[in-house]
């Protein structure tokens, strides 16, 4: 503590030192901000309507019959604030249900999705029943596997008939996985003759076959078999995403649908490459395609909250000793550097000191404005987040009631 203070003292010029304990005290305000969106928003659970589980599938199959019924697919949403302007159009559509085509975050990480659940349950939590697919970047073998998943969101193959129409859905995905069980569920149901049961048939998966050039496709495993089967099958609609873009292909009586522009970063150049879903209008006769298209849209503070719950928290859970150690360091320097800017400088108001200060001048009064405004912001957003789930006091109260 005593070189700390030796060198701040040595060094540390009265103007520098201000500079310095502002950045310090943003430093904490941002933590005590992560804390406190952690604590609310990051062990969201799915929202009622949300999951690939079986009662949100039955809410569907005890529905009246319907002249007609329209649902909604997007893919690859990995984006903050895109897709928030695609779920507000959605939630003006007279929707039965919706489907992520996989690929909804970055990375297969714990905090990934912890930040995925905490926007759906509060942002664009949908009004109607919402199913997820997998995505190769939903998974990882070693930090959110396939099972992880599963626990998460529900089984990632499964099916479901609804007004008459066979709904499949399948894992598929390049390697280390396997589509082994995706293709053998495919082939069950060719056994079982749906092609004659049903007035209509969607096969849903993240990666689409390479069926065109029209679209940049990665391989998998058993794609031509995959192809194979879906004639088979007598297909009316094989719908997929992993594509950043729009494209359309029919093969056969087979129409391919590959819509991947939800919110992740579009390909330059390319066919069909604009921010868009779907939504697919099912008739006694017919079936109709609407593309909802949207400009890109960056929002700072959904990636400051990305940046927290999907980096930030993890980081500092598993390296809880270091993060003490420079929270304690920095809290040190903090009351050295409060000495001795108090000992430097007179009686006068340090907010006013900061505005007039006289060395280096106009570039000094900048900056420390700049670092105002800072720390005033994210005050601001926490303040917004108290307002939004009440205040921290309540709201830790309120869990120890429920937890007793």
């Amino acid at each position: 503590m005593m070189r700390i203070k030796l060198f701040i003292g040595k060094f540390l010029s009265p103007g520098m030192g201000v500079l310095l304990f502002l950045f310090i005290l943003f430093l904490f305000v941002f933590e005590l901000y992560a804390c406190f969106l952690q604590y609310f928003e990051g062990s969201k659970k799915l929202p009622p309507l949300s999951g690939n589980f079986t009662h949100v599938r039955e809410i569907l199959t005890q529905e009246k019959p319907k002249e007609e019924f329209c649902f909604a697919v997007i893919g690859d949403t990995k984006s903050t604030g895109t897709f928030e302007k695609i779920a507000d159009k959605l939630r003006k559509e007279s929707l039965s249900f919706v489907v992520f085509l996989g690929d909804f975050v970055r990375l297969g990480t714990e905090g990934e999705h912890n930040y995925f659940r905490a926007e759906l349950a509060g942002e664009f939590a949908f009004p109607f029943p919402t199913f997820f697919l997998v995505g190769n970047h939903d998974v990882d073998v070693n930090t959110f596997p396939i099972s992880r998943f599963e626990e998460v969101y529900g089984p990632s193959i499964f099916s479901f008939v609804y007004q008459d129409c066979l709904f499949i859905f399948l894992r598929i995905l390049d390697k280390p996985h396997s589509t082994k069980e995706s293709l053998q569920f495919l082939e069950k149901c060719i056994s079982e003759n749906a092609s004659s049961k049903y007035r209509k048939i969607f096969v849903l998966s993240h990666i689409p076959p390479p069926i065109s050039e029209s679209f940049d496709v990665r391989e998998f495993e058993g794609s031509k078999k995959f192809v194979s089967l879906v004639e088979k099958l007598q297909a009316d609609y094989v719908i997929c995403g992993d594509y950043h873009g729009y494209a359309r292909i029919k093969k056969g009586n087979t129409v391919y649908l590959v819509t991947g522009g939800g919110g992740a970063h579009l390909k330059d150049n390319k066919y069909g490459c604009f921010h868009h879903a779907m939504v697919i209008t099912v008739s006694e006769n017919s079936v109709s395609e609407q593309i909802l298209f949207v400009d890109r849209n960056e929002d700072i503070e959904d990636r400051i909250e990305r940046f927290i719950l999907a980096d930030m928290y993890p980081w500092f859970r598993n390296h809880f000793i270091i993060v003490s150690l420079l929270n304690s360091m920095l809290f040190v320097c903090c009351i050295i550097i409060f000495r001795k800017i108090k000992n430097n400088r007179t009686r006068s108001h340090l907010w006013l000191r900061i505005w007039y200060w006289q060395s280096p001048g106009l570039a000094n009064n900048i900056v420390c404005s700049g670092l105002i405004g800072v720390i005033l912001r994210f005050l601001g957003l926490l303040a917004t987040q108290s307002s939004q789930h009440g205040f921290l006091c309540n709201g830790l109260l309120r869990k120890r009631k429920s937890k007793a």
